[in-house]
């Protein structure tokens, strides 16, 4: 009898322990979170110089645009998503193109259009500064933290955004150039002073002289350019009675509305999930490289809702949902760690907590802190080191027994030092400002082109679904030749959402060249100065050197 009591005394303490270990299990399973996020590397986070601010994107491509890096000869077809950064020569032939800065800031150019992204917002500098060569240009200006942040150059005339608005500059190369004013205020300065401009004013200047006062205009769409702005305006000026995101973030309340769907997941509150997305699909995967020089390697999603997603938060797979996306509003060139060796580069996006997630066997764990990250987790994308910049990193990464040969993989929470050969970039001082250097050796837009096969649109009003690169068959993220199974989360049926695309206006011909006499470097001089003396909303009339009309 006794030892009948101690056999069901040892099952019950059995059963407990068991109990004890499958409850931990899903604890673990549940993530109940920590106090507070492991960060990243700190010396990694004060070393970097970017801001939320500080890279741009190609936001809208139609027909042909095309961007030359700093170090970099020859010119790349520029294609959605596209991270831009100081340094950028940005042109279009037979074609229009829209740069997104963040925080409603909108440059758009039009066909036969050149134009050179001189500096960009850092921690130490907050000045953004464009030189325009050629060619039509919108400014829209929905963010500006303080008078003069924005400037724009051209070989006549030097303007300095004062207010948010809507700004239009045409330059006639070798002739004259032309700003309007649609809403706010702004400065054109020239060689006889500078005045003011506000909302319906135009003012032409040539070899920097003002041709006349400030004059009136009706504002209204004359053009297809003007028509093509106003587009996109309708389409990215959309205000939501809801808003889900950081308010940093939301500029891209319309594109992830058009291809994903809100969920609240505590704790980390409203998240994300994509439509039509494959099972073979992870986070940094469907896209490339491209190392800048001041963000290091830089994601490009090919995604049409990708910046946001891949450059802000972070992503976790769940059980009814999949992968999905927790917004957080400050901005990285990849949230991921990385792992290397002499063959190969590999990387896991980071999970909430700041560890390398792992998404093996069916579960998620966002706490992950093994000595290796396993091999078999779906999280993971390796490619060999030759590949790292290749544009077809889906169809290049490693699988099934090329994993398995690794044996052993260490995550490290520091950015990838590596830099690919000949990034060399010069760096040269003009009055106080340091402006990076063209090495522009292309005398022909046609001269040294790499294709890139990517969606032309995307977006809210562009193609639903991205083109691939030759070579990947299927949906985002396929590489067999299998098709794979699509998630269950499906787009609802929608009507067709037009971007209401504007003819754009037929090539003249040219080619895109160096101004004649336009030294080897592209930066511009010092340009006409701003008169220190305007503010932006108080105008010292009487002298003419700083006037507002009207």
């Amino acid at each position: 009898m006794e030892k009948r009591i101690g056999d069901r005394t040892m099952k019950k303490a059995f059963i407990f322990a068991i109990a004890l270990l499958v409850t931990a299990w899903g604890v673990s399973a549940q993530e109940v979170p920590p106090q507070a996020p492991a960060p990243q590397n700190p010396q990694d986070a004060q070393d970097a110089k970017y801001t939320n601010e500080t890279i741009g994107r190609l936001s809208f491509v139609e027909g042909k645009a095309f961007v030359q890096r700093a170090s970099d000869l020859g010119f790349e077809e520029g294609a959605l998503n596209m991270p831009i950064t100081e340094g950028d020569r940005i042109a279009t032939s037979e074609g229009r193109a829209e740069v997104h800065f963040g925080r409603g800031n909108y440059l758009r150019l039009d066909a036969d259009t050149k134009l050179d992204v001189l500096n960009l917002p850092k921690k130490e500098d907050d000045i953004a500064r464009v030189r325009v060569w050629s060619g039509n240009v919108y400014l829209v200006v929905g963010t500006l933290h303080k008078e003069k942040q924005i400037e724009l150059h051209t070989a006549d005339a030097s303007f300095y955004v004062l207010e948010r608005g809507v700004f239009r500059i045409n330059v006639r190369e070798n002739s004259d150039t032309e700003i309007q004013v649609y809403q706010g205020l702004i400065e054109a300065a020239g060689e006889q002073g500078s005045t003011l401009l506000k909302g319906s004013q135009r003012l032409e200047i040539t070899e920097g002289r003002f041709a006349s006062k400030p004059s009136t205009f009706i504002a209204v769409a004359d053009d297809s350019f003007d028509r093509f702005n106003e587009s996109r305006t309708s389409i990215t000026g959309r205000e939501f009675a809801q808003s889900r995101l950081p308010e940093e973030l939301s500029d891209y309340e319309g594109e992830l509305d058009e291809y994903g769907e809100w969920t609240y997941l505590a704790p980390y509150g409203n998240v994300w999930i994509p439509y039509d997305v494959d099972d073979d699909w992870r986070p940094y995967y469907n896209g490339r490289w491209t190392w800048l020089p001041l963000s290091g390697w830089t994601w490009w999603p090919y995604e049409p809702w990708g910046w946001a997603t891949f450059h802000y938060g972070r992503w976790h797979w769940g059980m009814d949902l999949g992968w999905y996306w927790i917004p957080m509003n400050i901005w990285g060139p990849a949230w991921v760690n990385w792992w290397w060796n002499d063959y190969y580069f590999g990387w896991a996006p980071l999970s909430y907590w700041g560890y390398p997630g792992v998404y093996m066997g069916g579960m998620y764990y966002g706490h992950y802190y093994g000595q290796y990250y396993p091999f078999a987790s779906r999280a993971l994308t390796v490619v060999r080191r030759e590949n790292l910049k290749d544009p077809h990193i889906a169809a290049n990464a490693l699988r099934g027994d090329s994993l398995k040969s690794l044996n052993r993989i260490t995550m490290t929470n520091s950015t990838l030092d590596v830099r690919p050969a000949g990034t060399r970039i010069s760096v040269q001082p003009l009055d106080g400002s340091r402006v990076l250097l063209r090495n522009d050796g292309a005398t022909r837009l046609e001269r040294g082109v790499r294709a890139t096969d990517r969606a032309a649109g995307g977006g809210p009003g562009g193609a639903r679904v991205a083109r691939r690169p030759d070579g990947q068959a299927g949906a985002q993220g396929a590489s067999s030749g299998t098709a794979a199974k699509p998630r269950t989360v499906r787009s609802p049926d929608r009507g067709a959402k037009s971007a209401g695309k504007a003819k754009t206006s037929s090539s003249s011909g040219r080619n895109i060249r160096k101004k004649d006499g336009e030294p080897a470097t592209s930066a511009m001089s010092a340009g006409y100065r701003s008169d220190p003396n305007i503010a932006g909303t108080t105008a010292r009339v009487g002298q003419t050197a700083r006037t507002v009309y009207g």
